[in-house]
């Protein structure tokens, strides 16, 4: 029974894609044509705004921020690491801090590279 109706689909499908396509968009129907060009589109978003002073943060600062948050993931990898070879090699009993510093690593490597990928993305 099955395997009648899985050769029924099959032959379904095969005779589906000889056919010519029906639901192809017909080229005898226009459309109204957009004139716009595509970078005259995008330079409707990328208009000049005007940072507030307080918003506004120096170049030297990101960087700042980005070396201790990689300063943090390096720390929670090491904690991580280090927890998973107490439990390993030395029968520790540190499985929740294990998952604890790794969840907490895996969380900051996101971020970091997000905020990475916004701040110094060329523009």
């Amino acid at each position: 029974m099955h395997k009648g109706v899985f050769i029924a689909c099959m032959m379904f499908c095969f005779t589906m894609l000889g056919m010519p396509s029906a639901f192809a968009a017909n080229p005898s129907v226009s459309e109204p044509q957009n004139t716009q060009h595509a970078s005259e589109v995008m330079e409707q978003f990328q208009e000049d705004v005007v940072i507030a002073p307080e918003r506004a943060i120096s170049t030297n600062r990101k960087h700042q921020i980005l070396f201790l948050m990689g300063a943090a993931l390096l720390i929670l990898i090491l904690f991580a690491a280090g927890f998973g070879v107490a439990m390993g090699i030395f029968d520790k009993d540190v499985f929740v801090w294990h998952v604890l510093s790794a969840g907490l690593a895996t969380t900051l490597a996101i971020a970091h590279g997000i905020v990475a990928f916004v701040w110094f993305y060329p523009s």
